[in-house]
């Protein structure tokens, strides 16, 4: 029977080894990270690209945690949800998680995600509105890794769990005017990078314009010295790239090295010159699906508060409905806001709103507050939301169980979760977006 493979004694195997096994599986459900899982006697098991009613060979390995991991050796069974692939990287690439379903499993495996994370905080909105599913071949931001050996350039992903960069040449998801450019960049990159030493190459296309930052060692030395200048001056004109920028790690500021054209994004009635490295959603259409729902729940007037507003991407739109507050932990972010053409009435405020939440006293003083907060959720200021007399607060996120958390916090604090909506433009991937609202109950 499937899944009562030979276990290997581990007492027996080298201390190195993480072997653990290698024997059929049935798959019995799918996890929210896209792993097939095995229901085993000793806990769980996760086979990567596995799908339920799979009869898969696989190799088992202990992982961090002592969580059990597989890779797939052959299928003996193939799932009805299965199918081929599209892309040619599949085998090599670590991005896409579920190209290897039909559509109609990998669409309400979407929502089950969103429906199992507010199941185990016992929330069922009100309304459930019609989920919206974004086509692929639109992101229009994305980071390739690079690594330079012998005078050639690797540019593309890591392969899943692994440090070993993958050349890309086609991507189903990106934009294919960020494809045509990465083409140009294998050469132009070649005296610019430190060979065996690993960057990142974010690129952000926003209204045609190319916004890129180099992550890494550079140069000889590590830095932009004069040949790496020169480098990058013939780079930018050849391959036609708005604005170059570069910083030593991830967590450095970019330093601007070259600004030809400024990187401008419109936002509802706001023009934003956007800062290196800005986050913007990733795909227009996906922004434009979350900004539409977020105003089919906001009031037609009033006095708002836009949370972790980023650089505008719904204060534009809010703005036109009544004035509005901005707070960002981000620096750049708030000063962009700030110099933003059509910035009235818009007041924007640097703030960590982890540290220090917008107060229930603050929050009661409008009618609506829009928050968005990074994938850890905000729990400190849910609970301030929570103990407001806010009338209507609009929850957006990109990770359905720190959405759930907070909107539990929420709830509890005398709010109904009133409506949802799916909104899915990480296609072929695991995350998913939300939109909720939630309404003061009445006493």
């Amino acid at each position: 029977m499937p899944g009562h493979g030979l276990w290997i004694d581990v007492n027996a195997l080298k201390a190195t080894t993480k072997l653990i096994m290698t024997a059929e599986f049935l798959i019995h459900a799918l996890g929210p990270k896209g792993d097939g899982i095995h229901n085993a006697d000793r806990g769980p098991i996760y086979i990567d690209r596995a799908l339920p009613g799979d009869v898969v060979d696989a190799t088992i390995e202990r992982g961090t945690g002592g969580v059990l991991r597989g890779e797939i050796n052959r299928i003996v069974t193939r799932s009805a949800h299965r199918t081929v692939a599209p892309c040619p990287n599949y085998d090599v690439c670590g991005g896409c998680t579920l190209q290897h379903s039909v559509d109609e499993f990998y669409k309400n495996w979407k929502i089950e995600i969103v429906r199992d994370a507010l199941r185990k905080k016992d929330l069922t909105p009100d309304v459930w509105h019609p989920p919206e599913f974004l086509s692929a071949g639109h992101r229009r931001r994305v980071t390739f890794a690079a690594f330079k050996k012998k005078n050639v350039v690797t540019l593309g992903y890591f392969r899943r769990r692994t440090h070993q960069v993958t050349n890309i040449e086609t991507c189903l998801v990106v934009d294919p005017a960020i494809m045509a450019l990465r083409a140009g960049l294998v050469s132009a990159l070649v005296p610019l990078l430190q060979s065996g030493k690993a960057a990142d190459i974010f690129i952000q296309r926003v209204n045609g314009h190319i916004d890129m930052v180099i992550t890494g060692p550079v140069g000889q030395s590590g830095k932009p010295d004069l040949p790496v200048h020169e480098a990058c001056a013939q780079m930018v004109q050849t391959l036609r790239i708005g604005r170059l920028s570069w910083r030593a790690n991830e967590r450095d500021s970019p330093e601007v090295m070259l600004d030809t054209n400024p990187v401008r994004a419109t936002f509802g009635v706001l023009q934003v010159a956007l800062p290196p490295l800005a986050f913007l959603q990733p795909t227009q259409s996906g922004e434009v699906a979350l900004v539409a729902a977020v105003m089919d729940a906001l009031p037609a007037r009033g006095k708002f508060a836009d949370l972790f507003s980023g650089c505008g991407t719904f204060s534009g739109a809010m703005l036109a409905r009544g004035s509005v507050d901005a707070f960002d932990t981000t620096e750049a972010a708030i000063r962009a806001l700030e110099t933003a053409k059509g910035t009235k009435p818009l007041k924007a405020a640097q703030r960590d709103l982890y540290r220090n939440p917008l107060t229930r006293v603050e929050a009661s003083g409008y009618e609506a507050i829009v928050f968005d907060p990074p994938r850890a959720g905000a729990p400190e200021q849910a609970a301030e939301l929570a103990a407001s007399n806010v009338p209507l607060i609009i929850g957006v996120s990109c990770n359905p169980a720190t959405f759930a958390r907070d909107a539990r916090t929420i709830v509890d604090g005398g709010y109904r979760l009133a409506s949802l909506k799916v909104v899915d433009q990480f296609t072929w991937s695991h995350h998913v977006e939300l939109v909720a609202s939630f309404a003061k109950a009445k006493v």
